[in-house]
């Protein structure tokens, strides 16, 4: 949006992108949840369970899906950043839903939807008295507790256990890590284009997904070196 004579629009504020990056990331793990449940529940379809070419597929899919998303991100303005993040979101959804039961996704994207939920409520209520630093520990330490809470009550096995801390680990460090590149591409938006936050925090969540996903994409290629037997050395 350009500016016209005096009518400009209002600064984007860092606390106030935070905590929309935080809804919309949410609201990107409310969508998993939903389309693994539609899949395993209302439509109850076989295949995502029985056949291991599903998986592949998927697999295949999600990281093709990303590394276009990572290319294009650039030219990404708030509407094609909003249809890359439903479509990571749905793609997610599914390939969870071909590998776990749906009790097990629910716990663990409620999980980390939740730790946004709770950053957003952080970001908003303590966002100027905290560090950058501090905050994202903050919103660390929120989410493993509510992984500890819900594990609990759940009296969830050792799977539930790890993968949820796990998830929480990945995330609000992916989040922490490309806070500075978030709000700099921000800054410049504003400036060339004088873009709104809703649409810096589209693009904000959409860079944390990618992220967690090359993150999860290196860690597996580092266990893959690592491990005895599946390296050339």
């Amino acid at each position: 949006m350009k500016p016209f004579g005096w009518i400009l629009p209002v600064q984007v504020a860092p606390t106030e992108l935070m905590v929309n990056i935080c809804l919309w990331l949410a609201t990107g793990m409310a969508l998993s949840i939903v389309t693994a449940w539609l899949v395993l529940d209302v439509m109850a379809i076989p295949a995502f369970i029985e056949h291991s070419a599903i998986i592949v597929l998927l697999v295949i899919l999600w990281f093709v899906a990303a590394f276009v998303l990572n290319v294009l991100f650039d030219r990404f303005k708030a509407w094609s950043a909003l249809a890359g993040l439903a479509v990571m979101s749905i793609l997610s959804g599914l390939l969870l839903a071909s590998l776990f039961p749906l009790a097990g996704i629910v716990v663990h994207l409620a999980i980390t939807g939740g730790m946004y939920l709770l950053g957003a409520a952080i970001a908003h209520f303590a966002g100027s008295s905290l560090r950058s630093s501090g905050y994202y520990w903050l919103m660390a330490l929120a989410g493993l507790v509510l992984a500890i809470a819900v594990n609990s009550l759940r009296h969830s096995g050792l799977l539930l256990w790890f993968g949820s801390i796990m998830a929480v680990l990945f995330f609000s460090a992916v989040s922490a890590y490309k806070s500075k590149s978030i709000a700099v591409s921000t800054r410049e938006l504003y400036a060339r284009e004088f873009t709104t936050v809703q649409s810096g925090a589209i693009r904000g969540a959409l860079a944390i997904w990618l992220g967690v996903i090359t993150a999860f994409f290196r860690t597996l290629e580092l266990l893959t070196y690592l491990l005895p037997g599946t390296s050339s050395r």
